[in-house]
């Protein structure tokens, strides 16, 4: 329980530091990418730790899943646009990044709480 709360606090924390930087960059010269697009490293090492000692692979099936969809993504992206513009497919592939691994730890931290 202890490790979800410092965890938490981590995530806010960084995304508050990283909020708080942006705003001093001016807005012609800031980066597409948000705060928000930290969250995939994050999640994956948070599902990680949360993880690690269960008995089944949930890290693995994670990763097996997420990687199953970036190639289902790619192929779709690729064939139905009839070709792959990397800014904009890979700015589209993080951000769906972001909502996968997001719900995946949201997931993680509600079986860690049941256990």
């Amino acid at each position: 329980m202890n490790q979800i709360i410092v965890q938490i606090i981590i995530l806010i924390a960084v995304l508050f530091i990283l909020r708080l930087f942006r705003g001093f960059i001016p807005k012609r010269k800031r980066p597409k990418l948000h705060p928000i697009d930290c969250l995939p490293l994050l999640s994956l090492v948070f599902i990680w730790q949360l993880s690690r000692t269960w008995a089944s692979p949930w890290f693995a099936f994670i990763i097996f899943i997420w990687m199953i969809i970036s190639i289902g993504l790619t192929l779709w992206w690729g064939l139905s646009k009839g070709e792959l513009l990397w800014n904009k497919f890979l700015l589209f592939y993080w951000r769906l990044t972001d909502i996968l691994l997001l719900i995946a730890y949201l997931i993680t931290v509600i079986i860690a709480l049941l256990k």
